[in-house]
């Protein structure tokens, strides 16, 4: 089916929203990965998972995850300002994960988003008038 439209979402391995992805394929929207590293909050990089992961197929994390969001269908554009980061980031086409490191992604959701929770409404009245109040995440 051909895709209709894009759609930006906070993903991450903390905040999957497994249930929207599957409704975006249903509604033939494809969606695209918006803060796939959640800017290394929370202990991104750091997480245990993700390290064994990236050790495993000679990695890093930063490569695993967006690894793990191309094999899941998701468009993710990682920014960077590093050269060294940029060429890093290119560098995912030489591995896949298996269902095991899948698997073990999978388990690192927690159903909350690391960036901007707008379930919050402290955190909607904060962004909602951006110009007056510059501020974009809830770190």
């Amino acid at each position: 089916m051909p895709i209709r439209r894009f759609y930006y979402i906070e993903r991450h391995p903390h905040y999957q929203r497994t249930e929207e992805l599957s409704l975006m394929r249903e509604l033939e929207i494809q969606p695209e990965a918006w803060a796939p590293f959640a800017e290394g909050l929370k202990g991104m990089f750091a997480e245990p998972v993700l390290q064994e992961i990236a050790q495993k197929h000679y990695k890093t994390p930063a490569q695993v995850i967006l690894r793990w969001n191309v094999q899941q269908g998701v468009i993710v554009i990682p920014k960077s300002v590093h050269k060294e980061r940029m060429e890093e980031n290119l560098a995912i086409w030489d591995f896949s994960l298996d269902d095991e490191d899948m698997a073990k992604i999978a388990a690192l959701d927690k159903e909350c988003p690391s960036m901007l929770d707008t379930r919050k409404i402290s955190e909607v009245r904060r962004v909602y008038d951006y110009l007056n109040n510059p501020v974009l995440t809830s770190l």
